[in-house]
């Protein structure tokens, strides 16, 4: 579902559905200023970040944000630093190693397992009792509670 938010780079209303909070202009700016990043390094692999922002003229916020974005990554040798932001070892593109990415990703399946029965359960004794007030979904606003 689409919601009205403000655009992070000119602060312009749009309808927002997902990814960055960017509007369209803006997300076409960026896009093009990724593919001048992308056209670089394929010409020149290996440069650091001052050397891109200095032949591209992107910022470096923007090469660092699409490192972390999993877009962008650096060599092996290079002296560029990503660390994982759970456990500090160093990573080459992202924001989590892969063990982390791993731990992170079955904490999240057994947190929603354990919501998914949590809603079960609770909407099971709530059918012989009818709608409640805590009910999850939708419901007509006017509508007469059942005693």
């Amino acid at each position: 579902m689409s919601e009205i938010r403000y655009c992070k780079v000119c602060r312009k209303i749009f309808q927002y559905v997902t990814g960055p909070v960017y509007c369209p202009a803006c997300m076409k700016v960026d896009e093009e200023e990724f593919e001048k990043v992308r056209t670089f390094l394929r010409d020149f692999p290996g440069a650091n970040v001052r050397e891109v922002n200095e032949n591209t003229g992107v910022s470096p916020n923007k090469i660092n944000r699409w490192l972390k974005e999993d877009r962008l990554e650096v060599s092996e040798s290079s002296p560029i630093a990503l660390n994982c932001e759970n456990c500090g070892v160093r990573i080459r593109s992202g924001r989590f190693c892969l063990d982390c990415s791993k731990s992170l990703a079955r904490d999240m399946m057994i947190a929603g397992k354990e919501l998914k029965e949590s809603l079960s359960k609770t909407s099971s004794s709530k059918r012989d009792t009818g709608f409640g007030k805590d009910d999850f979904g939708l419901y007509y606003k006017h509508r007469e509670e059942k005693d």
